[in-house]
């Protein structure tokens, strides 16, 4: 029998795609109990890096995660590059530094999908303005024909920030960063931006604490609070349903 790597490179590449496609996504799984306590949820902290910033036309290049309890790491990361199926506009590499020559050789979504639609399963998906990506990661899975499973539970720092201090007019996350006295590391990687939110987390949490906020389901709810920000994030397509959903 052939071994695969001996067949044309474009039809490897279609047989790959063709079984990826049709690879069952995640089992859907229950909510997590809003008493969760804030001390210990188990976090997949994600972030991506992308073609633009339009969540329907716009493609991911770069996707960086990590699972995260408490106040340290737990293992498991997620660091990957991807073939957009287009070319990488100027105007992007210049952000995250990523051109074609990088991506020539990476998987499509379609290959890697699984695993990462896998990621947050049993867990609360954390990011900063994660209701991009999840726009991103959504639009991506129904491209790939792959079952998208929603998270169980999903924590948004720039909004957590926002609902905390409501004065504060800047809610980007250098802003909230130099707030709290962190340094980035690897700014506009998809895994640098994912370690911030983690350090991020750790730094709103005791905040959280001191403002008698101790459960999922109470830090959610001080996400509901920065209306002017969901709204807009709303307006820019973002998926503000699956960060917050309805009851």
């Amino acid at each position: 029998m052939a071994r695969p790597t001996s067949l044309p490179r474009r039809l490897l590449q279609s047989w790959r795609t063709h079984f990826a496609a049709r690879r069952p996504g995640p089992e859907a799984g229950p909510r997590l109990p809003a008493t969760l306590s804030l001390h210990d949820l188990p976090l997949a902290v994600l972030d991506t890096e992308t073609t633009g910033l339009n969540p329907v036309r716009d493609r991911i290049v770069s996707i960086g995660g990590l699972h995260w309890r408490g106040d340290q790491a737990e293992g498991a990361l997620l660091d990957l590059l991807l073939h957009p199926g287009r070319k990488i506009p100027a105007s992007a590499t210049a952000i995250h530094r990523i051109d074609d020559a990088m991506v020539a050789t990476a998987p499509s979504f379609a290959l890697v999908g699984g695993t990462v639609l896998r990621f947050w399963h049993h867990r609360v998906l954390l990011g900063h303005n994660i209701g991009f990506d999840l726009a991103l990661l959504r639009e991506e899975a129904a491209r790939a024909q792959l079952g998208f499973m929603p998270p169980p539970a999903v924590l948004d720092i720039g909004l957590i920030y926002a609902g905390l201090y409501p004065r504060s007019r800047d809610c980007g996350i250098e802003a909230i960063a130099a707030q709290f006295g962190i340094e980035i590391e690897g700014r506009h990687s998809a895994t640098g931006d994912a370690e911030t939110a983690a350090k991020l987390w750790c730094a709103l949490r005791p905040h959280l604490i001191g403002h008698g906020i101790g459960t999922l389901g109470g830090a959610q709810a001080v996400m509901r609070r920065a209306r002017d920000l969901i709204h807009g994030q709303q307006r820019a397509g973002w998926a503000m349903d699956l960060v917050l959903p309805h009851d």
